[in-house]
Parts: structure tokens; sequence; C-alpha cells
């Protein structure tokens, strides 16, 4: 993906500018606002900040929640999910073990393929950490002198929140989220999916065995 620049804009710019809603247009910005804070030293910039990047990160998690689910999420789901971080979290956490399977799993197939794009693979436990840390900034925190007027609480947050949203904007940056869902396989690789979910096969044997697959399944689909 191709990131814009995030530097020297302003607060107009930044609410009125390129302004997308999923979990890179989060990122970005979040990213607006920390710079603008770090070069204004300002605490309520600080605050968008967090506030900005921490709605990437709750974004990723549902974006990654409906490729878990091949697109198909229950309304039943995804009303628990809208508006309560707790069952959120909780339902991702759910699915996270093998979702996390299965994106590993496509990473071993694309290394076959010449030109496949990356693919990232995020780490849910850590996504939920930086989420968690924060989160801190966006409630009250206590007496205004141990915060908004505290330079070592201002430089502890630019730090923080530089950390995690440019862990965001890396990898967003350097690859591509994606999967192969199950029932869209081809049937060599579908067994060879349900045996590595299963713990009959690792990683290298997938790799093997798709190497060996791929050419055949190429001419199935020319036919």
């Amino acid at each position: 993906m191709r990131m814009p620049d995030f530097t020297n804009r302003e607060p107009d710019n930044i609410i009125t500018e390129r302004l997308f809603f999923d979990s890179a247009g989060f990122v970005y910005r979040g990213l607006s606002c920390w710079d603008y804070a770090k070069r204004n030293g300002s605490a309520v910039a600080l605050q968008y900040a967090a506030l900005e990047t921490r709605h990437a990160i709750e974004q990723l998690l549902f974006e990654e929640l409906i490729m878990s689910v091949g697109g198909q999420l229950h309304q039943k789901e995804y009303k628990k999910c809208k508006g309560n971080s707790t069952n959120f979290a909780r339902i991702i956490r759910r699915l996270s073990r093998n979702y996390l399977q299965l994106v590993s799993f496509t990473k071993a197939i694309l290394s076959l393929i010449p030109d496949s794009p990356p693919l990232i693979e995020w780490d849910h436990a850590a996504l939920l950490k930086h989420w968690g840390t924060l989160s801190s900034y966006l409630h009250w925190a206590g007496d205004p002198r141990e915060t908004f007027n505290s330079s070592a609480w201002f430089v502890k947050g630019l730090e923080e929140i530089e950390h995690v949203a440019t862990y965001l904007w890396d990898k967003m940056a350097n690859g591509d989220s994606g999967v192969m869902l199950p029932q869209n396989m081809q049937p060599e690789i579908r067994q060879a999916w349900e045996d590595f979910s299963s713990g009959k096969i690792a990683l290298d044997t997938v790799i093997e065995r798709a190497r060996i697959a791929l050419p055949v399944l190429s001419m199935r689909t020319k036919t």
C-alpha cells in the first residue's frame, strides 16, 4: 500500500482531507494528530492521536473478524461486537487461533506463487494490548499537574502512541491483509489445510504438498 505523508498537516486538513474510515485511514489521522502534537506541544492533539489510533485497532480487528468468517458475519455476532469492546475482544480471542493458522497457511501457499503480494500476519493479542495502552489516554487520569500539564506525561504519551501507530503504519505499508478461505480451496489444498489445522502436518509439509499440486491445479483452472 502506498501511504500518504502524515507530517506537517494542520487541524483543518486532518479533519477534512483524505477521510477514509478503514483501519489505514484511522492510523493516518492518528499519526497526523501525533505529528501535530509533537510539533506544537499540544496535549489535546495527543488525545486525538490516541483516539484515532485506538479506532484504527478496533477497525482492523473488525476487518480481521470479517475475513475470518469469509465476509459472512452473523447479525447476532455483529450486535455483540457493536458498541461493546469486552464482547468484541472476547469474539476476537475465540476466532484468533484458527484464523492465525489460516494466515500462516495462506502465506505458505503464496510463497510458491511468483509476484504474490506480501501478506500481513497480525498478532491479535498484541493489538488488544496496544488498544489497552492507548485507552489510558482517553479517560480521566488524575490531577492535570500529573497529566496534561506534565512534560513527563506528554513525552511518554508521544512515545507510546508513536510506537503503536508506526507499528500499524509500517505493516500496512509493506503488506496486505487476506486469507484463502477453506470453502474456496481446491480439494488438494483443502486437505492440506485440514491436516495442518488439526496438527497432523507442519508448514514445511504444506509447502511440499502444494508444490506438487500446483501444476495440476494450474492445468485444472485452465480447462
